[in-house]
């Protein structure tokens, strides 16, 4: 999903230095959190907008994650239903207590 595609591609920019890291599977990555995204906002947003569960907690913080590490990506272009979603969401006290600092 989001978190396991955003974890890999951190880990490969950590582990390896600039010059071996394997910037197509990166790219890879991140194209597949690109495309997770789509499906939430094409197929999943009447579930996250239905009462609170562990699913919709999870994207939450997938998304969250991908803020904080992929500022970069622009997951909310194009995607607006997801992006109310997350700005709603993340509104809650509960989530503004979990963002982490670094």
């Amino acid at each position: 999903g989001i978190l396991d595609a955003g974890l890999a591609a951190i880990y490969e920019t950590r582990v390896h230095d600039e010059g071996a890291r394997a910037q197509g599977w990166i790219d890879a990555q991140r194209l597949k959190i690109a495309r997770a995204c789509d499906a939430l906002e094409a197929q999943w947003l009447a579930h996250l907008a239905g009462p609170l569960d562990a699913g919709a907690i999870a994207v939450a913080a997938a998304l969250g994650y991908v803020d904080f590490r992929f500022s970069d990506l622009g997951w909310r272009e194009g995607r607006p239903g997801l992006a109310a979603w997350h700005a709603d969401f993340a509104g809650r006290e509960s989530f503004k207590a979990t963002i982490p600092a670094e």
